[in-house]
């Protein structure tokens, strides 16, 4: 999805004037949407902050739940 870069392009977020590094493909006109490494690294956090994880059930607690649920049917 995010493709690294080697020819010269400044980055296209407002108010950077860094060489971008990186790029990924968009809609519409322009594209393309080129990033400096650290447009990328802030983009990235940001996103971390939004979204909350999700831990799995590991293969143990899953073992556990199975053998309670089988328990309980008989």
């Amino acid at each position: 999805m995010i493709n690294a870069i080697t020819t010269k392009t400044k980055c296209d977020v407002r108010d950077c004037k860094n060489d971008a590094q990186f790029c990924f493909d968009t809609k519409g006109r322009q594209n393309k949407c080129f990033l400096c490494a650290q447009c990328l690294a802030r983009l990235s956090a940001d996103g971390r902050a939004m979204t909350v994880p999700k831990s799995p059930k590991n293969a143990i607690k899953r073992q556990m739940d199975k053998r309670v649920e089988e328990a309980n049917r008989e």
